[in-house]
Parts: C-alpha cells; sequence; structure tokens
C-alpha cells in the first residue's frame, strides 16, 4: 500500500465537509463519479461511503480523508492511468 505523501499532489482544501468537499470537486471537474470506500488511487486506499472524483484533462480531483485531520480535496496532475480505470469501472454522473 502507498502513501499519500508519495503522490505528486496538491491540496485544494482542508478541513472541510462532505458537502464542501464534494462542491469543490464538482466544480473544478468536467466528469464526476462515485466511488466506494476501499478504492485505490495510485495504491492509496480512499476511506468513506461514497468518495467523489472528478476529471478534467489529464488531472482528478478527489476527497481524501486523513486520520486526525479531517477532510481534504486534492489534485492529482498527470493520472490519465487513473481516469481510464474510472472510465472503465464507472459511468459518468
Amino acid at each position: 500500500m502507498a502513501c499519500i505523501s508519495d503522490l505528486p499532489f496538491e491540496i485544494l482544501l482542508k478541513g472541510g465537509t462532505p458537502a464542501q468537499c464534494e462542491a469543490l470537486v464538482r466544480e473544478k471537474s468536467d466528469e464526476m463519479y462515485h466511488v466506494p470506500g476501499g478504492y485505490t488511487i495510485r495504491g492509496v486506499m480512499l476511506k468513506g461511503d461514497s468518495i467523489p472524483i472528478g476529471v478534467k484533462g489529464d488531472e482528478i480531483f478527489f476527497q481524501y480523508i486523513k486520520p486526525c485531520f479531517g477532510l481534504f480535496v486534492l489534485r492529482l496532475p498527470d493520472a490519465a492511468d487513473e481516469i481510464e480505470r474510472l472510465h472503465s469501472r464507472f459511468g459518468k454522473e
């Protein structure tokens, strides 16, 4: 299992509510998906029930729960591999 710190992410929001995180992911994205808890992005497991992931170009935006720190929205650039996996596993909303 990978660590989130190993990814080249940018923090767009920290300490948000679930509604704020989803709204920001939706705002930044052209495509929106909801994945189940346990879904992994480059080996990093996402926690929660229905995690919003957005796609724009070759980057993804997603909600991340960091224990003891709360909810974040992260941007991951150069994520064409993850976008392809999302397209193949989930339908667009």
